[in-house]
C-alpha cells in the first residue's frame, strides 16, 4: 500500500549545501512510484512545480518570536503537541503517513507525533563550540536530542558523522544510516551556453584566471586562514591569479573583509556576496580550481558540484572529506597557510595534474545514481 510521504523543503536558497542537498532528494525520489510524494514549500518557491508531484505551499508558523518560545519550551520538557501549529497547517499535514526532513528540523514533524525520517548533516558545535553562543549549542542540544530520539530513522552522508551521533547522541547504530547524496541532477548532465561565459564574466567582472570559494562566511569556512594562504601567493610567487569569493555578506563577513584590507589584497581578492543561481555553473567552469579550505564538513555539496562540472579541487583533509573525494582532489591542512598555498600552487601549475583530477572527480559523480540513492531512501522508509 503507497504511503503519503511529506519532503519537507522549507530552506532558504541562500542557506548553504543543505539548499542542494534538498534538491537532490527530491530529484531521487520524484520518479520512485510506490509511494505517494507531496512537497511542502514555501509560498514563493517555486523550484518543484515542474516535478509531477503535489505542492502544497504555506508560511510555517515555527518562525515567529511566540512559537519559536513554545517550541523551545516543549523541546526542554520533552512535550509532542502542537501547541503553535494554525488550523490550516495541522489541516495540510493531516494525510501523511511519514515525514521526510532534509533539513535538520523540527517543525512539524516532532510535534505531529507522526512517523519521521530527518537527517543530521553535522554535529561541529562539540569540536567548534566558540563559533557559536551558548544559547546556540544548547539550542542545538535539545534539537539533535529530540529528533534523534522520535525518529524513525537518522540519515547522515559519512561515517564520521555517524560516530559522532551514536557517541553525542546515543543513537544504537541500526537507527543511522549513512547515505551520501548526489550532487542535483542537472548538474551531472549541465549543457553550458558557450554565449553565456563572456556574459558572466561581464556580470561579476570576472579575471581571466581565478581560484573560487562559494561557501558562507561562517566561523567554519576558514576564509580567513585561506586569504593568509593567499597572501604568500601573492606576495611570494609570480601567479597571476585572483580568489574570488561568494556567499553570504554577514557572520564573519567584517572580520574577512579587514584581513583582506589589513594585508593589502583588495585588488586580487573578491567577494561576489550571493550568485544568482543559473550563474553558478559558469563562475565554476571557468574558475582554475574550487578550493575548500573549511574546518568542519560532513559532505561538500561544492566538492561535488565541481567534479560535475569538470573542474579540479583543492581541500582540507578534515572530517569526512578524505571520504569524500578519495583521490580526486589535492589536500592540505586547513590550520596551515603555507601547506594550503603550496597546494594551490601546485595545482596550478601542474597542468596535467588538474587534467587527471578532473577525469578523477567526473567519474566518482558518474558512480553516483539517483535511482540507486532513491532505493537507499526507501530501504530506510520501509526498514
Amino acid at each position: 500500500m503507497k504511503k503519503n510521504i511529506g519532503i519537507l523543503t522549507f530552506y532558504p536558497m541562500h542557506g548553504g549545501g543543505i539548499f542542494q542537498y534538498i534538491q537532490s532528494m527530491v530529484d531521487a525520489l520524484a520518479a520512485d512510484k510506490s509511494n505517494r510524494y507531496i512537497i511542502f514549500a514555501d509560498k514563493d518557491d517555486t523550484r518543484f512545480d515542474g516535478y509531477g508531484l503535489e505542492v502544497r505551499k504555506l508560511s510555517p508558523s515555527n518562525r515567529s518570536g511566540v512559537n519559536q518560545a513554545i517550541i523551545f519550551s516543549q523541546l526542554l520538557v520533552g512535550m509532542r503537541q502542537p501547541f503553535f501549529l494554525r488550523d490550516d497547517e495541522k489541516q495540510v499535514y493531516a494525510d501523511i503517513d511519514l515525514f521526510l526532513s532534509p533539513a535538520t528540523s523540527v517543525y512539524p514533524h516532532v510535534f505531529l507525533k507522526k512517523p519521521f525520517i530527518f537527517t543530521l548533516h553535522d554535529m561541529q558545535e562539540k569540536y567548534y563550540p566558540h563559533a557559536f553562543t551558548r544559547v546556540e549549542r544548547f539550542k542545538r542540544v535539545l534539537r539533535n536530542r529530540a529528533l534523534t530520539q522520535a525518529a524513525k530513522a537518522v540519515i547522515c552522508e559519512s561515517n564520521y558523522v555517524k560516530q559522532d551521533i551514536m557517541n553525542f547522541l546515543g543513537a544504537p547504530s541500526d537507527k543511522v544510516a549513512v547515505i551520501q547524496s548526489p550532487p542535483p541532477d542537472f548538474l551531472r548532465s549541465y549543457a553550458a551556453k558557450p554565449e553565456n561565459f563572456a556574459a558572466v564574466q561581464r556580470k561579476y567582472a570576472l579575471p581571466e584566471r581565478y581560484i573560487f570559494y562559494p561557501a558562507q562566511c561562517w566561523f567554519h569556512k576558514n576564509h580567513l586562514k585561506l586569504v593568509e594562504a593567499f597572501n604568500i601567493i601573492a606576495n611570494d610567487t609570480d601567479e597571476d591569479v585572483t580568489l574570488i569569493l561568494s556567499g553570504s555578506q554577514q557572520d564573519y563577513y567584517p572580520q574577512l573583509m579587514a584581513k583582506i584590507q589589513a594585508l593589502n589584497l583588495g585588488h586580487r581578492v573578491k567577494h561576489l556576496g550571493y550568485i544568482d543561481y543559473e550563474d553558478i555553473p559558469y563562475l565554476y567552469k571557468m574558475a582554475k580550481m574550487l578550493v575548500m579550505p573549511t574546518l568542519f564538513e560532513s559532505v561538500s555539496i561544492p566538492i561535488y558540484e565541481a567534479f560535475a562540472l569538470g573542474v579540479p579541487v583543492c581541500c582540507s583533509n578534515v572530517v569526512a572529506l578524505p571520504e569524500q573525494v578519495g583521490d580526486a582532489a589535492l589536500i592540505f591542512d586547513p590550520n596551515n597557510a603555507a601547506d594550503m598555498a603550496d597546494k594551490i600552487l601546485q595545482l596550478l601549475r601542474d597542468a596535467p595534474l588538474a587534467a587527471e583530477l578532473v577525469i578523477r572527480g567526473k567519474q566518482r559523480v558518474k558512480n553516483f545514481d539517483h535511482a540507486d540513492y532513491a532505493r537507499k531512501i526507501l530501504a530506510v522508509i520501509n526498514k
